[in-house]
């Protein structure tokens, strides 16, 4: 059952993983670029990075796997297969419904995403009829403002500052789908639901901690807005 919360007057959504189904293509994009070390990419080290900014992910990618490579070294050619592979993202499951919905019930929308705003574009660009409903509510992990990248609060208090100063955190409902996320929002004072893609959980079978999620659900599909003072979805 969720945590009781005030009324919710603005929501701040991630991107990867919880709005586009990046996450896979991220798996993809590694293991081609591992393939010439005879290593693999397990959902033990992506766990880890997920919901991280570039530089942080990459970092434990090259320890992890004992990878001979500078950040920069490695960033220069993923880029390059990034760019080739993220344009085919697809919308996750009940993201285009929840934002229209938001958005016909004039509810405040943000986008607070560790992508940098080249790769938030090229991710989005099949998508504008869906991502332009945020307008210029968009920050992203390569903003200047951002000093410190998930789980610091960083991303999500500048994103609330951004879409109306008079927020207080409060006010404000997280969607994230990494535990990384759920930390940040919950360090920033937000009410938070984790939505948990199955795909990328170690043991299926074994219930989760909620690392202090308002609610936790496995899709977008499944979020009930009038928990949270919302208008409810059309019939």
């Amino acid at each position: 059952m969720p945590q009781a919360v005030t009324k919710i007057k603005a929501c701040i959504f991630d991107m990867d993983g919880l709005l586009l189904d990046t996450e896979v293509i991220y798996s993809e994009v590694a293991n081609k670029m591992l393939e010439p070390y005879g290593k693999t990419f397990t959902l033990e080290t992506k766990i880890k990075m997920m919901g991280r900014d570039v530089k942080s992910a990459t970092e434990i990618l090259l320890s992890e796997l004992e990878l001979p490579h500078t950040f920069e070294e490695w960033d220069s050619e993923a880029q390059r297969v990034k760019a080739e592979l993220f344009p085919k993202a697809e919308l996750m499951p009940g993201a285009s419904r929840l934002i229209r919905h938001l958005a016909k019930h004039s509810v405040p929308v943000a986008v607070a995403t560790s992508s940098s705003k080249p790769m938030f574009l090229i991710k989005t660009g099949r998508h504008g009829d869906v991502f332009k409903l945020f307008g210029e509510n968009i920050t992203c992990g390569d903003d200047p403002a951002i000093k410190s990248g998930k789980p610091a609060p960083d991303i999500f208090l500048t994103a609330m500052q951004r879409l109306d100063p008079g927020l207080e955190p409060s006010d404000c409902l997280v969607f994230e789908d990494a535990s990384n996320g759920v930390e940040a929002a919950k360090r920033a004072g937000m009410s938070c639901i984790w939505a948990q893609d199955t795909r990328f959980m170690l043991d299926k079978s074994a219930t989760p901690a909620d690392h202090a999620a308002t609610e936790r659900i496995t899709s977008l599909v499944d979020f009930v807005p009038e928990k949270y003072g919302l208008a409810p979805f059309e019939t």
